[in-house]
């Protein structure tokens, strides 16, 4: 009977642990968009939680700095996707840093942002750079919206190519910033520019990512988990009972 007490107390405390997990699962980012199919193709963006400053003419820094803020997070580490910022040096357009120039990458895939709702910014290409989105971009990599210091560095003109004199590492020093709460143009660029040594967040983008198969075994939802281990709880108390 000892036996069988302790095989149940194990079960309960693992399912107890698989439905904490699966509860906290729930605010992380959300990296299959709601609606999609198996074989549908779609991009992540998100802008990052954490700030740098905009000296580097390098675009590759800031590449590394947003795909550091991805891969924070288990659930977009583990897609093994490429993250690029949406950002332009005086070499690098941004359209064609991320691969969504409309004119040289084709219509490309919907862009979606990492919050629950799955909210999509953008249905190609074509419409990222058209001159507006369809929803702020303020959503962090963790899938939680951005509240505070809502600016990003692009050094970026609404069409996608760099600013002519104000873009990262400009030697002027001075660049426009994006602000993370529009969605008119100036969620790339607004009017007023500040000094690159100040601190702001960037955005970022994913490769094209690809809806896998559903998988045949499906496994247990939380609530499922702690069901069985109270029903194995009742049964221990009623072996208990009978003996």
């Amino acid at each position: 009977m000892n036996n069988i007490n302790k095989f149940v107390a194990r079960f309960i405390l693992s399912a107890t642990a698989v439905a904490f997990t699966a509860t906290a699962s729930l605010s992380a980012p959300i990296t299959i968009p709601a609606g999609l199919n198996p074989g549908d193709q779609y991009r992540l963006a998100f802008v990052t939680s954490t700030t740098r400053d905009g000296t580097s003419a390098n675009i590759a820094d800031y590449n590394a700095f947003v795909t550091a803020a991805a891969n924070s997070q288990t659930g977009l580490a583990t897609l093994g996707t490429t993250w690029m910022a949406i950002a332009s040096t005086g070499t690098v357009n941004a359209r064609d840093n991320t691969g969504t120039n409309p004119f040289s990458d084709g219509s490309g895939f919907p862009i979606y942002l990492l919050d629950a709702a799955s909210t999509k910014i953008a249905d190609d290409n074509a419409d990222l750079w058209d001159g507006s989105i369809a929803a702020p971009f303020a959503t962090s990599e963790a899938g939680i919206e951005i509240a505070s210091r809502r600016h990003a560095w692009t050094g970026t003109r609404a069409d996608g190519t760099s600013d002519g004199i104000a873009y990262l590492g400009s030697p002027f020093g001075s660049v426009p910033l994006g602000r993370t709460f529009e969605t008119s143009s100036s969620w790339v660029m607004e009017p007023t520019s500040v000094d690159t040594t100040s601190l702001y967040r960037l955005y970022a983008i994913s490769g094209v990512l690809t809806v896998a198969p559903v998988e045949q075994v499906a496994e247990p939802g939380a609530i499922g988990v702690l069901a069985l281990g109270l029903i194995g709880l009742g049964f221990a108390r009623r072996r208990k009972r009978i003996s």
